[in-house]
């Protein structure tokens, strides 16, 4: 589908270049594990092997520290699960995997990827997936966290391996959150702003579930791919005939501002 930009005085601007970040970014995550073991001879394997990337250094005391595309990698495995039970506890709201508190149930432990350094939202992410990916490929991986997203190993690594056929996985970039109230259904945004955007919300609306995610996943998609800005008080739509409004104002699910698409 292709979204259609709204003639005005001010046009939702359309930048093929990803807008740079503030420096020293860093991106995190959770490889959670069914045994306190982190096999880091073959991370290292996996990531050469699918991602052509070398680690510089060797793991000492269940830690790795190295550089790659100029980043600085950490992945460190601690024997004991994420504090006060907070993993169990973001379950609930992940909209695509019902089962995941069941299949995490009694994890023993898990490492804590960092990508530190970040200034171009879009490589940062590529070396990111393709870490996790690598991490996330071994015998005891389970899932991996990155609040609030919760997701099977299998999964991830699978949407991974989209960067091979040059698509950006942005389902493991952003996460795409529902709720239902008595006055309809709304989605939420949580990571745009990693790629220098503001989150979007679309709130109570009168579309089902299944139209309110697609709709918030297609737009969050543009986003990330086209580098598109939203911008408050213009429009978007799917077709030439279709204007949804765009509103900036504080957030209703997520903190700080947000831009509030009226479907």
């Amino acid at each position: 589908m292709e979204l259609f930009e709204r003639p005005g005085e001010e046009r939702i601007r359309r930048e093929r270049r990803q807008r740079p970040v503030e420096s020293g970014r860093t991106l995190r995550a959770f490889v959670l594990l069914r045994e306190p073991e982190c096999d880091f001879p073959r991370f290292i394997r996996n990531m050469k092997n699918d991602w052509d990337l070398e680690a510089n250094s060797l793991p000492e005391h269940d830690r790795m520290l190295f550089e790659a595309d100029g980043l600085r990698v950490s992945c460190e495995l601690v024997t004991e699960p994420l504090p006060e039970s907070e993993v169990e506890e973001r379950c609930d709201v992940n909209p695509l995997w019902s089962e995941a508190a069941k299949q995490i149930e009694g994890y023993r432990a898990h490492v804590t990827v960092k990508v530190s350094g970040v200034t171009d939202p879009l490589s940062g992410h590529v070396l990111f997936t393709q870490v996790l990916c690598s991490l996330l490929k071994q015998e005891h991986a389970l899932a991996m966290y990155m609040s609030p997203m919760v997701m099977p190993a299998e999964a991830y690594v699978r949407n991974a391996m989209l960067l091979k056929e040059g698509e950006l996985p942005v389902q493991l970039w952003v996460f795409v959150g529902l709720y239902e109230e008595d006055e309809g259904v709304s989605s939420y945004t949580v990571g745009l702003r990693n790629f220098g955007h503001e989150e979007i919300e679309v709130l109570r609306s009168g579309e089902d579930l299944v139209n309110v995610f697609e709709l918030t996943f297609h737009i969050t998609g543009y986003i990330v791919d086209c580098g598109a800005t939203l911008l408050d008080g213009e429009t978007i739509g799917f077709s030439e005939d279709q204007r949804l409004s765009l509103k900036l104002s504080p957030g209703i699910a997520v903190e700080g501002q947000s831009i509030k698409i009226g479907y």
